[in-house]
């Protein structure tokens, strides 16, 4: 005689499934209250579950109540997953939180030795870049990066733009013209970066350059993952 029949078994395993579908797609429509009613009326909680929250709260700004999250889903003993450490890396990236951010990085590469995706060297390098931490930024692509993700460098280039960091916003740069040579955006950044630094002949150069190729900017978007 069978304990559970397959019917109920497949019962149990959509109650799951269907919770953590709820929480994302109420997450998604922005009713963050009724993600969170969800998540917390669920019997039963699995990485997904967590993973799907914090992301959540992490894209709608709520950056201390996203690391709380990991810190008890920790403390249950649910081992997070990439897509856990996307979340919480992107808290720390929208909060500034510079030392959470690295000690998070440290856990995830040291101690449970997941390898780095670029969505978590791109919160990185945003983090650090905004805290005007360049080098530290510019290091970490070295160690672990993707000499051909564009997300990484544009956070890199986006960072140098506001800190006035030429030598780096040129190396940022030159990645990123080989990467997507049709993104005027880039030519811009470095230009605008140059004019911020009194490089007038630099940044007409690249002015010109982008004139006699007829590029055009793309649209404005985030290089952190939403």
């Amino acid at each position: 005689m069978l304990l559970f029949s397959p019917h109920c078994m497949i019962n149990i395993g959509r109650t799951l499934f269907v919770s953590n579908a709820l929480i994302n797609m109420h997450a998604r429509c922005g009713c963050m209250e009724q993600a969170w009613m969800e998540f917390c009326r669920m019997k039963q909680r699995d990485v997904v579950s967590y993973s799907t929250m914090i992301t959540a709260l992490a894209d709608h700004g709520e950056c201390q109540v996203a690391l709380a999250l990991f810190s008890k889903m920790h403390k249950e003993g649910i081992k997070p997953n990439q897509v856990t450490f996307i979340g919480v890396l992107n808290a720390c990236s929208h909060g500034g939180l510079v030392e959470e951010g690295c000690k998070l990085f440290e856990l995830m590469t040291v101690v449970f030795g997941i390898v780095p995706l670029s969505q978590h060297l791109t919160c990185m390098v945003d983090l650090l870049g905004r805290a005007g931490h360049l080098e530290k930024a510019y290091n970490l692509i070295i160690e672990y990066g993707d000499a051909w993700d564009a997300g990484i460098w544009g956070a890199l280039l986006g960072a140098c733009k506001v800190y006035g960091n030429a030598a780096l916003g040129e190396i940022a740069s030159n990645h990123l013209f080989e990467i997507e040579p049709e993104n005027a955006g880039n030519y811009v950044l470095l230009a605008n970066i140059y004019a911020s630094l009194n490089k007038w002949e630099d940044a007409e150069k690249l002015k010109k350059m982008i004139s006699e190729k007829g590029k055009r900017k793309s649209p404005g978007c985030s290089w952190v993952p939403s």
